[in-house]
């Protein structure tokens, strides 16, 4: 698949992923959120806790979370903490979600996909 091609996918997913997160009762507070650790797909609130998530188009659940790997986590954690700073929320807990576009006919949410071992929300 072409850069562009995958590059779209991508971006088709995310939307798809905060239609179903949305319906799901949480509200999205951005995506494609830059920090100068990385960009974060989706970040969003729900019963007090803020929720990061990523996301991954592809075709089964398990390529989505092989495609996070513990060095991305990292980065996603670090970006994460950089956001919760930038948007006064440092006293709030934080959780990693994971959220596979294409595996099957509704996106797949997996909720606690990681945990940053300093902090677990």
């Amino acid at each position: 698949m072409s850069r562009a091609k995958a590059e779209q996918r991508g971006r088709v997913a995310e939307w798809a992923a905060m239609l179903f997160l949305t319906c799901k009762g949480y509200r999205i507070l951005g995506h494609r959120l830059r920090t100068p650790y990385g960009e974060i797909d989706l970040a969003a609130w729900k019963n007090g806790v803020l929720v990061i998530i990523e996301v991954k188009a592809r075709n089964t659940y398990d390529a989505g979370a092989y495609a996070v790997t513990p060095m991305s986590q990292q980065r996603i954690v670090r970006a994460a903490q950089t956001l919760a700073g930038r948007w006064r929320l440092t006293a709030a807990p934080i959780r990693f979600d994971l959220v596979v576009i294409g595996s099957g006919l509704l996106p797949r949410h997996e909720r606690g996909a990681w945990f940053d071992e300093r902090r677990v929300g």
